[in-house]
């Protein structure tokens, strides 16, 4: 078998150059992610003080900032669908470095939430779904370790970041911090340079070495592995449709020779968009998943806004043993980002390893509210932090598993967006029966929604399970 491949550069899946590109990965969800939701909590009471408001209006800056990040989700993978990795990552980056740059003149509140919370949050979106979405296509055989390797990054960000941001804002400023960080985002450029774009109009030859090269793999799997090396996987073309797809694409061509190219390129990445998310919308397992990810982000959120107050206010804790609960908490969860890491290289269904770390946080919840000794919360919660943390580091694989690698941007980007809705519905809801009773009630019909969640999910599991057998 012959395959094609461009003569610039020679790259193949799960090997060289591929590897940089997870460090890459790494390090740009450890300034994304990890940024996000490590300096969150500290730029609140920075911002209260800098501008001189309310703890409640400087939270909205903060509030604005995930919203976005989640809310643009869709449209950074629909970006990644048509402009590719490269471009997603570097338009992310620079709308980071511009967002922090310029937050450093700030002198009012709207300036941080356009800033800070727009402009910001969108950077964060774009990158994050970029670098994620780059590595289904530098990887096959070695895609699960990627996926949580890169996904550690984020849980080292958000133990780093706090201590990082406070050390920052304590030596210079306020201004002279937040322009130090969009220092850091230049790293988002450098990735997104690094995912560099195979040609496709020269091209050479490549012999039935390439399969040989993967060894266990099978030869559905080297089949995929060829075609998806000529595809390139560092552009947009790795996440075009194939098949019939294809085809109706080239009718389209036939039929509209006379349309200039600028129209014709349109037209065919609109369809290809709408195609994408039409044969996506037709998967029960699909809605399936969206609605899990709507529930298990709704019941964590609640877990991590009301854990601090319910601790201090109903348990025997005093406010040093609080503080030690989050330290549990943060060491926690990079022990289990750790353990999906060294799950890696196992071959099961990634789909039971998000629907029982799903469940078992679900519980933590759910039993929280009844521990009272100092003992007992800090298992509970080490075991939430864990559990959670493996659900996060799995996510991508379990997307993989769920359509086609050319479908994998737009399907995240629909997931990041279900999370958002379950953030702000799910959550608000939540923490309002706390308010209106007492925190344990909204803590323990959270953990139920958690577990409605992946109970969901167990007629995919089941219909897997029997096709196994077969």
């Amino acid at each position: 078998m012959v395959c094609y491949l461009s003569s610039e550069p020679k790259l193949q899946k799960d090997k060289g150059y591929a590897w940089l590109i997870m460090v890459l990965s790494f390090l740009s969800h450890f300034v994304s992610i990890g940024f996000t939701f490590g300096v969150i909590g500290n730029l609140t009471t920075i911002h209260s003080q800098f501008f001189n408001i309310g703890l409640q209006q400087s939270s909205l800056i903060g509030n604005i900032h995930t919203t976005t990040v989640f809310l643009f989700a869709p449209v950074a993978s629909i970006l990644v669908k048509k402009a590719g990795c490269r471009m997603t990552q570097i338009f992310g980056g620079i709308c980071l470095i511009l967002g922090l740059s310029l937050l450093s003149l700030a002198t009012k509140q709207w300036h941080a939430i356009c800033l800070f919370g727009i402009l910001a949050g969108m950077g964060v979106s774009t990158t994050y779904v970029a670098s994620s979405s780059i590595l289904s296509v530098h990887f096959l055989k070695y895609q699960y370790f990627a996926f949580s390797f890169a996904s550690l990054g984020s849980f080292i960000g958000n133990s780093v970041w706090p201590m990082l941001c406070q050390y920052l804002f304590d030596t210079m400023g306020y201004s002279r911090a937040v322009a130090y960080f969009s220092i850091f985002h230049i790293l988002h450029v450098i990735a997104g340079l690094s995912f560099c774009e195979v040609s496709q109009s020269e091209s050479e030859p490549i012999d039935e070495k390439i399969s040989e090269a993967e060894g266990g793999v099978d030869a559905a799997g080297d089949k995929k592995l060829e075609l998806s090396i000529i595809d390139g996987g560092y552009s947009n073309h790795a996440f075009k449709n194939t098949g019939e797809d294809a085809e109706e694409n080239k009718k389209e061509e036939t039929d509209s020779e006379d349309a200039s190219p600028a129209t014709v390129q349109q037209t065919d990445a609109s369809s290809s968009v709408s195609k994408s998310l039409l044969a996506l919308a037709r998967l029960p397992k699909v809605w399936m998943l969206l609605v899990n990810f709507l529930l298990w982000n709704s019941c964590s959120n609640t877990f991590h806004i009301l854990i601090n107050d319910y601790l201090m206010k109903y348990t025997d804790l005093a406010d040093t043993d609080v503080t030690w609960a989050v330290v549990v908490l943060g060491i926690a969860k990079i022990v289990g980002s750790l353990l999906v890491v060294a799950l890696s290289s196992l071959q099961f269904d990634r789909l039971n390893l998000h629907f029982f770390t799903v469940i078992l946080y679900s519980v933590m919840t759910v039993v929280v509210p009844y521990c009272t000794g100092k003992e007992s919360c800090y298992a509970v919660i080490a075991v939430f932090g864990m559990s959670f943390a493996m659900s996060i580091s799995n996510l991508l694989a379990v997307v993989t598993e769920f359509c086609h690698v050319d479908l994998i941007p737009l399907l995240f980007g629909l997931l990041l967006l279900s999370e958002s809705v379950g953030g702000l519905a799910g959550t608000s809801l939540y923490t309002l029966l706390a308010v209106k009773t007492e925190e344990q009630y909204g803590l323990v019909l959270a953990g139920c929604a958690g577990v409605l969640g992946s109970l969901l999910l167990l007629p995919e599991m089941i219909r897997r399970v029997r096709g196994s057998e077969k």
